[in-house]
């Protein structure tokens, strides 16, 4: 029989090991946000190529050029790379999101992120 002390005990393992998991995302996302940086990872997402969607959301025709505020064209050699059809500017956003929690752990102040919700529905 598992006692409440038991459980209490593994209450606080837990948050004791994802306190250790925060601390090495952390490290983790200010290790990307440097990459994006010195890499002008965001010019490059932006020159991907792009689609619009249909509402059954397979990717329509290619755009002209590209539009950041539409999704990458995986059907390219460069959107290709890209796990999933994204916008830049939602990767850009996935970005912030995350530099939010990295703030959070190293006891910065953190505006509230609205779109992190809907950032997590779309690459889930």
């Amino acid at each position: 029989m598992i006692t409440q002390q038991t459980q209490a005990a593994n209450v606080a393992n837990t948050l004791l090991s994802l306190l250790a998991q925060a601390a090495s995302l952390q490290a983790q996302i200010d290790a990307m946000s440097t990459q994006w940086t010195n890499l002008g990872v965001a010019n490059m997402i932006n020159a991907f190529p792009t689609a619009t969607v249909f509402t059954t959301g397979g990717l329509n025709a290619a755009d002209g050029t590209p539009n950041v505020a539409h999704v990458i064209d995986t059907r390219t050699t460069d959107g290709a790379l890209i796990n999933r059809a994204i916008s830049a500017n939602d990767i850009a956003s996935v970005l912030t999101s995350l530099q939010g929690i990295s703030n959070v752990v190293k006891g910065q102040a953190v505006s509230a992120n609205g779109a992190t919700v809907s950032l997590v529905a779309k690459v889930l």
